[in-house]
């Protein structure tokens, strides 16, 4: 009975655990959170006065040509925002997350017990927590363990999966990393024909998958300007520090390591024939792992099975779930998703920022130009359109030098005044403690209207 229960029952109550958590980490967007920025955006594409190919720009400040990559996500972002406020899209973005470490359960489970599979699940959140935020994203991390899976089961049985084609059209509007998707495809193929075992012909119809999957993306609304908005967020990623090289001293990337390390002890002391395919989506997934910050996420998920399989050595090994096991996983998600929509509205109404602030910014006319802090761009944004904002996040709309200008101006580098007097700005709205916020008010002379702790309006002087 104390075996059943270790066995089969704990790791159940372990993935409820995790579900748990993370509904428990969900709050209403901080007021630099991205999600803001993407529901601006999908507002103004709900509204139509967008076009796809023919996207406008936030203001005068960003005059860059770019093109969406993730404006299907953004515009249900907006639709669930529009019908049900910011708490709506927290319930979204929060089912998102919850579904990414129950799928990872499921995929897990077809090759290791309840026990390392439950154990694989959770140091792959724990590892890809960074990235579990209301942002487009989190859609991208839940079709890459769907891609993954249904590689190492093609890897298995040598069946083509041609489903992944039109789930890989699917994707190119949702997110850009459905570029992923297709090296998960190419790994798995070049791993089964180094074994040597699988006719030219089959391998041929495999290798047509990722191919094919490529092709389709051009068959979207963008066509072919899909490419055009990849290489577009690639040549402006240095802004962004999610784009710099893994901190492997934080907490999420220790983690991946640990994932990393007991996978390749395993496989170095299994004693067991070189197994191709996994060899090479190991390698891959950690390559993913050392490219960024932002695709150490990628990496954590695509480790998930790969760990499980690496633990089923410590344990007698069980057939693939049962039907009540999967109704169990299937309870535990609904179950989530109901408590992530009472803890939505319950936080619907949590103040993001002071009364005075939106009551300041929902004054101003159209057209007035706002000098402000990089990260009070994204609420300002979404909850007030009219203002013409100098920063903010959305990097792809700024040109290179518009990119310097701003970065000049928020790290107070040489010549930022001289930038800031070109800006004509009407005001700024601005963190009284950021380099910035300061240097405002000591060397220009730009005097408070209100403020507090943690925000401050301000006014240039008058011969500014």
């Amino acid at each position: 009975m104390i075996t059943y229960v270790i066995r089969r029952v704990m790791p159940l109550v372990g993935l409820a655990a995790i579900v748990g958590v993370l509904v428990g980490l969900q709050d209403v967007p901080a007021v630099g959170a991205d999600a803001w920025l993407h529901l601006r955006l999908g507002h103004e594409f709900l509204s139509g006065g967008w076009s796809l190919t023919h996207p406008g720009h936030l203001g005068v400040y960003d005059t860059a040509t770019w093109y969406p990559t993730q404006w299907a996500s953004q515009v249900a972002m907006a639709w669930f925002d529009d019908r049900f406020g910011i708490g709506g899209v927290m319930w979204l973005s929060g089912t998102a997350i919850l579904a990414t470490p129950v799928v990872l359960y499921l995929l897990c489970r077809r090759y290791a017990a309840p026990l390392p599979t439950v154990l694989a699940v959770g140091v792959a959140v724990c590892a890809a927590a960074p990235g579990f935020s209301a942002r487009p994203q989190v859609v991208s991390y839940l079709l890459i363990a769907v891609v993954m899976g249904a590689w190492l089961e093609t890897a298995r049985d040598g069946r083509p999966r041609w489903w992944l084609v039109p789930l890989a059209w699917v994707w190119v509007p949702l997110h850009g990393m459905w570029i992923v998707g297709i090296t998960i495809g190419v790994a798995a193929v070049v791993g089964m024909a180094l074994t040597r075992e699988h006719p030219r012909g089959l391998l041929l119809r495999l290798a047509a998958i990722p191919v094919l999957s490529a092709l389709v993306a051009f068959a979207t609304p963008l066509g072919a300007h899909v490419v055009d908005g990849i290489a577009g967020v690639g040549s402006r990623n240095g802004a962004l520090t999610e784009w710099d090289p893994p901190d492997f001293t934080s907490p999420n990337a220790l983690f991946l390591v640990l994932m990393i390390v007991v996978v390749l002890v395993v496989r170095l002391r299994g004693g067991e024939p070189t197994d191709w395919p996994t060899l090479m989506l190991l390698g891959l997934a950690m390559a993913w792992g050392l490219y960024t910050l932002r695709t150490t996420i990628v990496a954590a998920v695509m480790l998930a099975p790969l760990l499980a399989m690496a633990l089923q050595h410590l344990v007698p090994s069980v057939g693939r779930p049962g039907r009540r096991e999967v109704g169990l996983v299937a309870a535990i998600a609904v179950l989530g998703s109901a408590a992530m929509a009472v803890v939505a509205s319950q936080r619907d109404d949590d103040e993001v920022v002071a009364a005075w602030v939106d009551d300041r910014l929902a004054a101003m006319p159209a057209g007035t130009k706002v000098l402000n802090d990089w990260e009070l761009g994204h609420y300002t944004m979404a909850r007030h359109p009219q203002v013409q904002l100098v920063m903010h996040g959305y990097v792809d709309m700024f040109t290179t030098g518009e990119l310097d200008r701003n970065l000049r101006i928020a790290k107070v580098e040489p010549r930022w005044d001289t930038s800031v007097e070109a800006l004509d700005a009407d005001y700024g709205f601005v963190d009284p403690n950021s380099a910035m916020g300061y240097a405002l008010v000591h060397q220009l002379g730009w005097t408070e209207v209100e403020g507090d702790d943690d925000f401050v309006l301000l006014r240039p002087p008058a011969d500014g």
